[in-house]
């Protein structure tokens, strides 16, 4: 975390150590005011803040009446009662009073730069003067109510309760968005069906065969003509990026033996985390979102991934599949950071989520897909109560590719979300049995495990881009998405609720050929 200035509150604030526009006072710089106030000013809200109970009815019913949730939807009552629970954080992101486009250029923003730094400062010396007003002793510091304060993308995360700072904030021309990082219902306390263990369904032998040099090849991948798409392109050169829950380090075909079988072409595995200080976890749902993805091709028995030759990156930001967690979305929002700044990553896959939209989820994907990565998201596997819901965050955000999981028959998995904003679709779950699903590694050993849901999709959606990427190195973005949705199912009359359907990967590599 990057120094930040010390204030020292009195009756009038100094900035202590500051060279920057220590004559003006915060807020303003010698060519004029830095924060500026909107012309659609709003009111305090009175009264007590709204109950949990009071609160979570606002927000579903707003969900339930638009299919989404943005907290810009709802006014500052709200807004303010959904600090009062939970972690208190408020993301706070932050520009010039006069930018415009500041979505689609964070990854060309300096936030160290005069023009930023000094809204940056003054913001953070607004707030600590609002929370001061009534304080003659003791005052508030920046240390006392700072979370993070993001190194790269303009965000400031504080806890934060004071209604008056809140109105304050919202009032200025400077904030782009003001977020309670930490709400989540009460009624939601479950998580997803295809979590932190794979299934337990024993193997049914028509869901497997075995594939030189030993490696077991799941059912699924000759729906998608898989095997023949490797005649031609294994993932050879091509970086993959896997954001998730947890590796098992007791799975060494993602570790030492990442080189196992066919796939000892000396690519190289790499995990770290953003959330705790270990990619190695009890939630292994990465550990089979990673194998689905890059597994190795393997002698022992174990299945093989789709990109068998592929390098992987991989990096812990959450404890399970939900980001129900203020520091799992600004986890997942470094991770995405991290792996844009990674030049050797071409595809990023997040087979996680959350229904409500988040705006520092947003500025992580905006990041990442401004440094050229396509970005491969889960569109949801259902809670009991939420399974009216359409396409989920981040796959609903236009920069994100999202996938979704579907029968034999091409009806969607017993468990998935499909919709509108539904780009591609993987077949992973039989007919006759919803536990019957897409085969990955264990925990431990080489047995494979069912693990279904749409994020068994996204995983081996991304393992193919990784295929249709390595069979053209030089190819865009833009192109190696083309050859996926142009070859799909139903790239000529694509589907309202399930994109450009089924992948084709070998005639998607043969499209990347061809270019």
């Amino acid at each position: 975390m990057r120094r930040i200035c010390t204030f020292i509150l009195p009756s009038v604030f100094l900035l202590a150590s500051c060279t920057r526009d220590e004559l003006n006072g915060p807020g303003t710089t010698s060519a004029g005011p830095v924060l500026v106030q909107r012309s659609d000013a709003i009111a305090e809200p009175n009264g007590d803040p709204l109950s949990q109970a009071e609160l979570d009815r606002v927000v579903l019913r707003t969900l339930e009446s638009r299919n989404d949730f943005r907290w810009e939807w709802v006014d500052l009552r709200v807004l303010w009662s959904a600090l009062q629970y939970n972690d208190h954080s408020l993301a706070i992101g932050y520009q010039p009073a006069d930018a415009a486009g500041v979505e689609d250029m964070l990854h060309e923003i300096n936030i160290s730069s005069p023009e930023w730094k000094a809204v940056h400062d003054a913001l953070i010396a607004r707030i600590l003067e609002e929370l001061n007003r009534e304080r003659k002793a003791d005052p508030i510091t920046l240390d006392d109510i700072l979370i993070e304060d993001d190194p790269t993308l303009p965000i400031i995360t504080v806890r934060l309760t004071d209604r008056s700072a809140l109105t304050m904030l919202r009032n200025l021309r400077n904030v782009r968005y003001l977020e309670p990082l930490d709400y989540w219902p009460a009624l939601a306390d479950e998580r997803s069906t295809s979590g932190c263990s794979a299934g337990s369904t024993a193997i049914n032998s028509a869901d497997i065969s075995t594939i030189t040099p030993n490696a077991r090849l799941p059912w699924n991948f000759n729906n998608h003509g898989i095997p023949s798409a490797w005649g031609s392109a294994a993932g050879t050169g091509i970086t993959v990026g896997v954001i998730d829950a947890g590796l098992s380090s007791a799975q060494s075909l993602l570790g030492t033996d990442f080189n196992n079988g066919d796939s000892n072409v000396g690519r190289t595995v790499s995990a770290s985390a953003t959330l705790g200080t270990s990619a190695y976890t009890t939630c292994t749902h990465g550990n089979s979102m990673a194998g689905q993805a890059v597994g190795p091709r393997n002698a022992i028995g174990a299945s093989t991934g789709v990109a068998y030759r592929s390098n992987l990156v991989f990096i812990r930001a959450c404890e399970d599949v939900v980001l129900d967690l203020s520091s799992e979305k600004t986890a997942v929002k470094n991770a995405l950071v991290i792996m844009g700044d990674n030049p050797a990553i071409r595809v990023i896959s997040m087979s996680i989520g959350t229904p409500f939209s988040s705006s520092v989820l947003s500025d992580g994907v905006n990041y990442a897909y401004g440094k050229n990565k396509m970005i491969m998201a889960a569109a949801g596997t259902s809670f009991s109560w939420t399974s009216w819901w359409g396409v989920i965050y981040p796959a609903a955000l236009s920069k994100c590719v999202a996938v979704t999981g579907v029968k034999e028959n091409g009806a969607k998995c017993s468990s998935c979300h499909d919709g509108s904003q539904v780009d591609l679709t993987i077949c992973m779950e039989r007919n006759a049995s919803s536990g019957r699903n897409s085969l990955s590694l264990p925990a431990s050993g080489a047995a494979p495990t069912y693990i279904g849901g749409s994020s068994s999709a996204t995983a081996t959606a991304a393992g193919i881009a990784a295929l249709v990427w390595s069979a053209k190195p030089a190819a865009t973005r833009a192109q190696v998405l083309q050859c996926l949705t142009s070859t799909a199912q139903f790239a000529a009359s694509p589907s309202g609720s399930k994109g450009y359907g089924n992948i084709n990967a070998g005639a998607a590599v043969n499209c990347a050929l061809a270019l």
